[in-house]
């Protein structure tokens, strides 16, 4: 039997369900810190989500918006392309440098004692000259730059061509003197370029007389470009002298 000290009249399990209560009471706050805490990290998640998903669309219209101001002006930039390539077409078509300059400006020149017998004048395409290739690179890139030409010219149909002007001069002087003065003075002129004496030849007016002249031919080439205005004046003023003779 126990001694009247250690009398006790609670159950005998009365601490051991008081301590499995508090217990309970521990692990149900523990629960509630830890279900609340993962509820405010879902929160705090979904709104940072949603955050993320708002910025994200912001920036893929953005892109949109910027995507279609780049067609747009890829777009513009093909029609300002296909302008170019019409006007360059039709400007092709027409003598940048209309023949009664030209003839002004052959006669214009023209030293005293010195008269033209004849013109003859031939237009040639101008061949495209492509450098030589040295590397792989460079050869590689000609073969693109080609394709890209091919394209271009299926599907504008047409292409701008360009031409070479060449001419010969014949004509008759006194002196060799005053030819080699003509020569000098067509290749000062800014519409004329490679003057070549080709025929120099003396020969007698009349055979009964000593009166001797020069038969000359010259071979010129009309620069590529010739800029008409500046001989405006100049051949406007030579053009009236021809209409008038």
């Amino acid at each position: 039997m126990s001694t009247p000290n250690q009398l006790s009249f609670l159950p005998d399990d009365y601490l051991h369900r008081k301590a499995q209560r508090r217990s309970n009471v521990i692990c149900a706050g523990l629960f509630i810190v830890v279900m609340t805490a993962i509820g405010t990290a879902f929160t705090y998640s979904e709104k940072s989500v949603k955050a993320v998903e708002q910025l994200h669309n912001a920036v893929e219209d953005e892109y949109a918006d910027a995507a279609r101001r780049i067609q747009q002006v890829q777009k513009m930039q093909e029609k300002q392309r296909q302008m170019a390539q019409k006007a360059e077409l039709t400007a092709s078509l027409l003598e940048k440098v209309p023949r009664t300059f030209i003839l002004a400006e052959l006669t214009n020149s023209l030293p005293a004692g010195v008269s033209l017998l004849d013109l003859a004048m031939e237009a040639k395409r101008a061949a495209v000259v492509v450098p030589a290739a040295n590397t792989i690179y460079e050869k590689r890139k000609q073969e693109i730059d080609k394709e890209k030409a091919a394209a271009k010219a299926r599907e504008a149909g047409l292409q701008p061509r360009v031409y070479d002007v060449t001419m010969k001069l014949t004509g008759i002087a006194d002196t060799d003197v005053q030819v080699a003065s003509y020569i000098s003075k067509l290749n000062r002129s800014p519409l004329f370029k490679d003057v070549n004496l080709l025929i120099s030849d003396q020969f007698k007016v009349d055979p009964k007389s000593d009166v001797s002249m020069r038969k000359f031919q010259i071979e010129l080439t009309l620069m590529a470009n010739a800029d008409v205005s500046q001989l405006r004046a100049f051949t406007g003023t030579a053009a009236v002298e021809l209409e008038g003779k």
